[in-house]
């Protein structure tokens, strides 16, 4: 995989993206897109080609695996706004998931995520409200087994917030 491959296998899921927000226009913000690997080796060889050329790579250990986050330029351009950021999942500890873009993640300008899903379930979308262990967001399958997944608020925030204060 190069760099040129992994962003044109996005714009498929980045153009449904576009289509599912020109449908129900949320007040959101598009956070980051995430990438899950099925293999340690498939994550540490997409985690290393980004390396090189990325401004930040910042690795944790989230749910029992490793999850980097990966800030790319030039940023993936959307109809919520540009993503620069990355989140890669390797392997669940039980060997379940499959490789490929999972979710992109949009949080509210205004209010909560809450009244968000209330908004975007009067808009037509059906948002399954998913329990874990470290947050609980909502999520809605808009292509193939891709997702929108709402969270209250950024990514980095969230990983500022839970892993340096």
């Amino acid at each position: 995989m190069t760099m040129a491959s992994f962003f044109l296998g996005a714009k498929p899921f980045v153009e449904a993206f576009d289509r599912w927000v020109e449908k129900v226009k949320p007040a959101a913000v598009a956070d980051h897109v995430c990438y899950k690997c099925s293999s340690a080796a498939e994550f540490e060889a997409v985690r290393r080609m980004f390396e090189g050329s990325s401004a930040f790579v910042y690795q944790s250990i989230i749910s029992h695996r490793r999850i980097a986050v990966v800030k790319f330029t030039p940023a993936v351009q959307t109809a919520l706004g540009p993503i620069q950021i990355l989140e890669l999942s390797d392997q669940k500890p039980d060997g379940s998931q499959t490789s490929g873009f999972d979710h992109v993640e949009i949080y509210p300008t205004a209010g909560t995520m809450d009244a968000l899903a209330d908004q975007l379930g009067a808009a037509g979308t059906s948002f399954e409200k998913v329990v874990r262990p470290h947050h609980t967001t909502y999520d809605a399958v808009i292509f193939g087994s891709f997702k929108v997944r709402l969270e209250p608020e950024p990514l980095l925030e969230k990983i500022k917030r839970d892993e340096f204060f």
